[in-house]
């Protein structure tokens, strides 16, 4: 790693950790606790959020989760502040907003699907948010998408349904679809739910 690469990934971490450390802070949490749920030590999470270094991630996709953001999202976000020069000081003063897309439904009483952020590339995974209020369900019929795509529950119970058997995702609980195999979700409770999906290949 030459010069100038070593200086853009310093601040990349240090722009990652200065994100992490503001979200941390925005939800109330401690280190410790990000910490245990994360799986890694107080001290090494610290040394991200300072940006002395980074985490892997696995590790960085269960942080970012438990301030409510995809890995994508996050990430996504990371890089648009590089590309417009944000200081170090005004970095750790940004908060993440992202821009979803709806592609299916508008209304929050109804089921949607929102596109999280669009991808920069036909190689990376869509983010997909689906809401599901109570006792509904999105796609009446089955339905096949030609990728495979992963299921995690974010919020209360999902029921996705195949025609051979129906699997049912509490929270944190996930599910690999295979490709070309028919599907849909379901909220079959009295709470609302939610669940990010990242498929495979961009092919909306």
């Amino acid at each position: 790693m030459d010069f100038d690469e070593s200086r853009s990934s310093q601040a990349r971490a240090k722009l990652i950790g200065a994100n992490l450390r503001a979200l941390r802070r925005k939800v109330g949490k401690t280190l410790a606790e990000v910490a245990r749920v994360a799986g890694v030590s107080v001290s090494h999470l610290a040394n991200a959020e300072h940006g002395r270094r980074m985490l892997a991630g696995e590790y960085l996709r269960r942080v970012v989760a438990l301030y409510g953001y995809s890995l994508g999202v996050f990430l996504s976000h990371i890089e648009r502040l590089r590309t417009r020069e944000k200081t170090e000081h005004s970095a750790e003063l940004c908060a993440i907003e992202p821009t979803p897309i709806p592609l299916i439904g508008q209304d929050q009483r109804e089921p949607h699907l929102l596109l999280l952020v669009p991808t920069f590339s036909a190689d990376e995974p869509e983010h997909l948010l689906l809401h599901l209020p109570p006792g509904t369900e999105l796609w009446q019929p089955h339905l096949s998408l030609p990728v495979r795509c992963t299921v995690a529950c974010a919020r209360g119970a999902l029921l996705v349904e195949t025609p051979q058997r129906e699997y049912l995702l509490s929270e944190s609980g996930f599910l690999v679809i295979p490709p070309e195999v028919p599907h849909r979700f379901r909220n079959h409770t009295t709470t609302a739910s939610s669940a990010y999906i990242w498929v495979e290949r961009a092919w909306l």
